[in-house]
């Protein structure tokens, strides 16, 4: 028996990613042959094109599906007579993008329609949030599981030097995390950060996030910034993971207005870098953060800049906040996920030899 994974692109920094590898590294220390299939990806994370995933194919082997878009992936893997696994990170609504990019809007509304056609074919389907898994288990999916997104934070001790140099000061720096998409939000919090630099002009907001295919979006932002006279406002785009680390460590609060979340890698890595949250009550942002952070239940920017405050001057508040971040975090740690991942992959492989 083989494990093997299969996905529309396999990128070098991005959760999916990441997470596919570590998968693909568990399997070969757990004894088993692996190798990624996709249709596309990045020269510094080589895969096998899923074309050639015929000469692979074997009814004893387990092949997991990592779905988040649409694909022709899809009509393939239905068609396979390995034993089946999807991972669904989710689909953001097609909906976001009319006006932004009208062939992602297609490729997402094509995903969604397409996912409830897996149901008979699929052994277990595996949501990274309990929201993803409540709506696999609402599409048919009969057997179902929640397994948070596998993050090894052994890898989060690379940071810029001169980066945090540049940012530490008397400023206090605002983050969000996360591809500059209309699903994000990111508009909400350049109109909170308009009213917390009134409050304290010393402050700056830094947007951490590639743009590709929301060029108009991101424009739309720019004009937002331009109207309000808002000052000290960073878009990075896509940066290397030692900038993003070092983005964490000058961060004193994590805001996210998002509006759909599968899973918010992000709220973790805030948990796991003592930055207090602030986030809307949306999606999977909830089950993420649990009893942690702050959930902000309506967008009224004066009272969130207002929080924004209250979070920065008072330390005693502040230390709470982390504290109970520390606690929720623990649930995240790789060990632990890793032995719920083992558990679900062994109780798969032990139903068919009992």
């Amino acid at each position: 028996m083989q494990i093997h994974q299969i996905l529309p692109t396999l990128s070098p920094a991005d959760a999916i990613g990441n997470e596919v590898r570590l998968m693909q590294a568990l399997f070969q220390e757990w004894g088993y042959t692996s190798h990624i299939f996709a249709d596309n990806w990045h020269p510094n994370t080589p895969a096998l094109d899923y074309n050639t995933y015929n000469k692979y194919s074997r009814k004893e082997n387990i092949l997991i599906y990592h779905y988040a878009i649409g694909s022709d992936i899809t009509e393939f893997f239905k068609k396979l007579p390995d034993r089946k696994i999807i991972i669904y990170h989710n689909l953001t609504p097609a909906e976001f993008f009319i006006g932004i990019n009208e062939g992602l809007y297609k490729v997402l509304k094509e995903g969604r329609d397409s996912l409830s056609s897996l149901v008979p074919s699929v052994e277990l389907a595996i949501g990274d949030s309990e929201y993803n898994r409540q709506e696999l288990e609402t599409m048919g999916f009969s057997r179902t599981a929640v397994l948070p997104i596998l993050i090894d934070f052994d890898t989060y001790d690379r940071f810029n030097t001169s980066l945090v140099r540049k940012f530490t000061d008397d400023y206090v720096n605002i983050l969000f995390v996360g591809r500059i998409s209309p699903n994000k939000k990111q508009e909400d919090l350049l109109k909170v950060f308009y009213y917390y630099k009134s409050i304290n002009p010393k402050s700056r907001l830094i947007l951490v996030g590639g743009y590709n295919g929301c060029e108009r979006y991101i424009e739309q932002l720019r004009g937002i910034v331009e109207k309000l006279h808002i000052s000290d406002v960073l878009f990075t785009g896509s940066v290397p993971f030692k900038d993003l680390i070092s983005y964490y460590k000058i961060a004193d609060v994590f805001l996210c207005m998002s509006e759909h979340e599968g899973f918010c890698v992000p709220l973790v890595e805030s948990m796991f870098f003592d930055i207090p949250i602030i986030a809307y009550n949306s999606t999977a942002v909830p089950h993420t953060l649990g009893n942690s952070g702050i959930l902000i239940k309506q967008k009224k920017f004066g009272e969130i800049a207002e929080l924004i405050n209250i979070i920065t001057k008072d330390n005693n508040f502040k230390k709470k906040i982390i504290e109970q971040q520390k606690k929720r975090y623990h649930e995240f740690m790789f060990e632990n996920n890793k032995k719920k991942f083992h558990r679900i992959i062994y109780n798969l492989i032990d139903a068919v030899k009992s």
